[in-house]
């Protein structure tokens, strides 16, 4: 995979540290998202992404300790009825809409778990233009992938960065499939323990260096993008998290991302 492109320097500094979170000192653990908490988690991680959609967190997060108190675990939950759940989830809005997602997420994940080397398609995702071939003219381009088209890892070219492990199931948008790929997607590829490249698996490919996927990932969530951002600024760069480019962080910007 190709590391994203770097911004040709222009002598000055114009970023700065991102303002959508507060942002700890560089040399911390983490930046308080509580996707970071659930990367060994992923089932945990799409039950808690699909509450805090459109929802802020101080009012999503406690009502999925709730629900994962009484339905830790996919089993569990497909067990549960969409008006128990319905009922649990109520103060959040869409309760309805959300509690049959969570339900059929959970039996589906039962039925067919995301699987390393099966990926399934997903129109729109990342980003709606590139989900078309550009070779294509006029109204009726031919898409890359079909939604739930399933596709291998030994496809090549666009059609396969439009196709993720976890994209036919219910609840899965463009946050799910942002915050699932920066967290988790790593560990069940199996390259990783953790998802900034900690238990990186050697394959021997030297011409290929590893990079953790959440380098790949460009969110549109702003509290994502503060992530991207900051782990980024620890790597010693400042991201665009618009164009995915980037240029080299000058050392008063470091001193200062260190302090917090």
């Amino acid at each position: 995979p190709s590391t994203p492109p770097v911004a040709p320097k222009n002598g000055k500094e114009t970023a700065s540290v991102p303002s959508t979170l507060p942002f700890p000192p560089l040399s911390s653990n983490g930046l308080g998202l509580i996707q970071e908490t659930l990367a060994h988690h992923p089932f945990q991680l799409l039950v808690a992404v699909t509450l805090l959609n459109k929802t802020r967190g101080s009012v999503a997060i406690p009502v999925f300790h709730a629900l994962m108190n009484q339905f830790p675990d996919p089993e569990q939950l497909s067990h549960a009825s969409v008006e128990e759940v319905e009922s649990m989830i109520g103060t959040l809005g869409l309760q309805r809409v959300r509690a049959k997602g969570l339900v059929s997420m959970a039996k589906l994940w039962l039925e067919n778990p995301p699987t390393k080397g099966v990926r399934y398609g997903k129109r729109g995702y990342p980003v709606a233009a590139k989900s078309f071939d550009s070779l294509s003219k006029g109204p009726r381009r031919t898409p890359l992938v079909r939604d739930g088209e399933v596709i291998d890892d030994e496809v090549v070219g666009g059609r396969i960065n439009c196709a993720w492990e976890i994209a036919h199931l219910p609840c899965v948008g463009a946050y799910a499939l942002d915050s699932w790929r920066i967290f988790c997607r790593d560990e069940l590829r199996g390259v990783a323990t953790g998802y900034n490249g900690e238990g990186q698996v050697d394959d021997g490919d030297v011409t290929v260096p590893f990079e953790p996927e959440w380098m790949r990932v460009q969110p549109t969530d702003k509290e994502l993008r503060a992530f991207v951002r900051w782990m980024w600024l620890k790597e010693g760069w400042i991201w665009n998290p618009e164009t995915g480019e980037r240029e080299v962080a000058g050392q008063e910007l470091l001193e200062r991302a260190e302090r917090g």
